[in-house]
């Protein structure tokens, strides 16, 4: 009788022990707070509560970005979909995913306003911005546009090689929707001083690949 009352209990703490691993969050990870302080002390796999109740888990990308140290051009180590026609889909975080196109071209789809703010300065640091002529050749830093059907932000960073058919460039043409209020489309070239909108001030520049459209997952 001794003995089996000792297996039960082994066998109860085993089953308890597993049961708390399984519900303390993904790989074990630690709730926190929503913080930027936070995340920067935080490891992979712990997890910010939402109002909605729902988990988000952190990556280990996302902590290196907040921190200064993730490397946009290195996406090597980042997890990895491929699709069927070859498209890697690059999991950076929860709020950033990435899609490599087979023709080179790459599109960035950012769900939250810091991890939007964080590529920006990659892009900033990266690129030159293109300045934006309207019809009454008035120069703007970026379009307006109308609001669209969702209020949740969303923002697509397409960055693609365009040429006029003498030279080439890579561009960044960003698409941000209720940004801090605003609705808006930047680009952003690898030379200087170029005009977009009614007018170019180097030609008629064109993608060398496919159109792409917006890959947005509103929730």
């Amino acid at each position: 009788m001794g003995k089996n009352v000792c297996f039960f209990v082994i066998f109860l703490c085993v089953l308890f022990g597993a049961f708390t691993q399984e519900t303390s969050g993904e790989n074990g990870g630690k709730e926190i707070k929503n913080t930027i302080g936070a995340v920067k002390a935080a490891d992979a796999g712990d997890y910010i509560l939402l109002k909605s109740g729902r988990k988000y888990v952190l990556t280990q990308e996302e902590i290196d970005i907040l921190n200064g140290v993730f490397d946009y051009e290195d996406l090597s180590e980042v997890k990895t979909e491929t699709r069927e026609d070859g498209t890697e889909i690059k999991t950076i975080s929860e709020a950033h995913v990435a899609y490599l196109y087979p023709d080179g071209q790459s599109q960035h789809i950012l769900k939250t306003g810091i991890s939007f703010s964080m590529y920006m300065e990659h892009i900033e640091d990266s690129y030159y911005i293109a300045r934006y002529i309207d019809s009454l050749n008035n120069v703007y830093d970026y379009m307006t546009i109308n609001s669209p059907r969702f209020d949740v932000f969303r923002a697509s960073v397409l960055i693609q090689t365009i040429s006029n058919g003498i030279e080439e460039m890579e561009s960044a043409y960003i698409t941000a929707y209720n940004y801090r209020g605003k609705n808006f489309i930047m680009r952003f070239c690898s030379a200087p001083e170029m005009i977009w909108g009614n007018i170019s001030s180097k030609g008629s520049y064109k993608p060398t690949g496919e159109s792409r459209q917006l890959e947005f997952d509103i929730e």
